[in-house]
């Protein structure tokens, strides 16, 4: 009887240990939330840039006084992603560190958009996050 269960418990781990993982995500361990968006990453950046201009910097919008820089990490320059990726920073007025980051990973034929919380507070971040994930399906305007 033991033997029989100890069988069955070996047979179900042995498809996890079969599975093919991909290494596009599993380079991305420790990240933030992360969303899939069709197209390739300048194509989805460039879209995204654009709507994030409207929505966040305009006056009276969620970043307003704050800035960004949109760049490019090259193959290599970041340990957790050898390919490289383009990517926006956010920053507070002035100089400083940045205070959150979105990369646009090519997955496949697609993008997989990741987001980095280096020190923007809480309220903050949740608000760009949700903004994220809705214009990850690119729609037309500030709320999808």
């Amino acid at each position: 009887m033991w033997l029989r269960i100890t069988l069955l418990v070996a047979l179900a781990f042995i498809p996890q240990g079969c599975a093919r993982k991909d290494p596009a995500v599993d380079n991305l361990i420790g990240s933030e939330p992360q969303r899939l968006s069709f197209g390739p990453p300048p194509q989805v950046l460039q879209t995204f840039v654009e709507k994030m201009k409207l929505c966040w910097f305009g006056t009276g919008e969620t970043l307003a006084g704050y800035r960004y820089e949109a760049g490019e990490r090259y193959p290599g320059e970041d340990a957790q992603s050898p390919e490289g990726y383009p990517n926006v920073k956010l920053f507070e007025p002035g100089d400083g560190p940045p205070l959150f980051e979105i990369q646009f990973h090519k997955y496949n034929d697609n993008t997989l958009i990741v987001t980095r919380n280096y020190a923007m507070s809480t309220e903050l971040s949740t608000k760009v996050k949700r903004d994220i994930q809705l214009w990850a399906l690119q729609g037309r305007d500030c709320t999808s």
